[in-house]
């Protein structure tokens, strides 16, 4: 007998089908994406290393908008359904930098998780606060903020809309003047009228500083 997927509104979790779905594809995707980090942030090491008295972040000292894209893969966490081992995504985001410490951070965000005969997904829409600590080359942050999530099953179209909140730690290296590489966690807060549950984000990539 089939058991139906289950998409509890306001509930703290979503039980899809039963699963005989192995994460070992998404697992090879999270390496891959693992090796690209490291890598490329040696490379990045070795370039300040040979041209640090010349990579000084101009957007550092003024304010300025900016826009940025990243991808990554999505760690469940407390309350969610055991059948769930790994998800993926990405990030669309841009700002507006105050200085060289405080800015104004708007996500728009996709993380799905797959399975046998059904796709979760998960849309988020967030605006964060960050702060960046000041050091040349290279710079740490910090973010807090909230927004909205809606899930939806793609067999079923049963959906939720539900709070979301995250606090998260990253740090971004300068490739050039206005260009910047990021690595980035974040802990997520799926807020249901009651109850919580959590996931992990993890996501590199590319932010630029606009003109």
């Amino acid at each position: 007998m089939v058991e139906k997927p289950i998409l509890v509104v306001d509930r703290c979790k979503i039980n899809p089908y039963p699963i005989g779905f192995r994460s070992l594809k998404m697992k090879k995707i999270a390496l891959l994406i693992l090796i690209f980090v490291l890598g490329t942030s040696f490379a990045f090491a070795d370039d300040r290393d040979e041209d640090e008295s010349k990579a000084k972040t101009t957007s550092n000292n003024s304010d300025s908008f900016y826009l940025g894209f990243g991808t990554g893969v999505d760690l469940p966490g407390t309350n969610w359904s055991s059948n769930y081992a790994l998800g993926g995504g990405a990030q669309l985001f841009g700002g507006y930098a105050f200085d060289k410490n405080w800015a104004l951070r708007l996500d728009e965000e996709n993380w799905f998780f797959e399975g046998t005969n059904f796709s979760l997904y998960n849309f988020r829409s967030l605006a964060s606060i960050k702060y960046t600590f000041s050091v040349e080359g290279w710079q740490p942050y910090l973010l807090l903020g909230g927004g909205i999530v809606y899930q939806t099953l793609s067999t079923t179209g049963s959906s939720s809309i539900n709070l979301d909140a995250l606090g998260g730690l990253g740090v971004q290296f300068d490739m050039t003047a206005d260009t910047h590489f990021f690595v980035e966690a974040r802990y997520n807060f799926i807020l249901p009228s009651t109850g919580s549950f959590q996931d992990v984000p993890l996501t590199a990539g590319i932010w630029v500083n606009l003109p």
